[in-house]
């Protein structure tokens, strides 16, 4: 049920880690839809973490790309900056009927 993406449109980053978009559900209208993505995505020595929490915290410049692709600046483990975190969004993300869920 990944792949959110696919089904979606007017995608936004909203506070910095709310994923907020309009999904297409079974009658073919869009409605709107978030998720928190503190709630499921952690920080794991500067790498973004499925099935963790708070990766926002101590994150610089959060983006949404395309829709799908989640990229920040976040700290290691040492407090120091590591390379561009990206993770694919779809990977874990799908449109249930309109509404956005994890697939953890």
């Amino acid at each position: 049920m990944s792949n959110y993406s696919q089904s979606a449109e007017a995608f936004e980053l909203a506070d910095g880690h709310i994923l907020r978009c309009n999904c297409r559900n079974m009658d073919g209208d869009y409605v709107s839809s978030e998720l928190d993505l503190d709630t499921i995505i952690g920080n794991n020595d500067g790498q973004f973490a499925w099935g963790g929490q708070g990766w926002s915290q101590g994150a610089g410049n959060p983006n949404l790309e395309e829709g799908w692709r989640l990229t920040a600046d976040l700290p290691g483990a040492d407090g120091g900056q590591r390379d561009r975190a990206t993770i694919d969004l779809n990977e874990k993300i799908g449109n249930d009927n309109g509404k956005l869920v994890y697939s953890g």
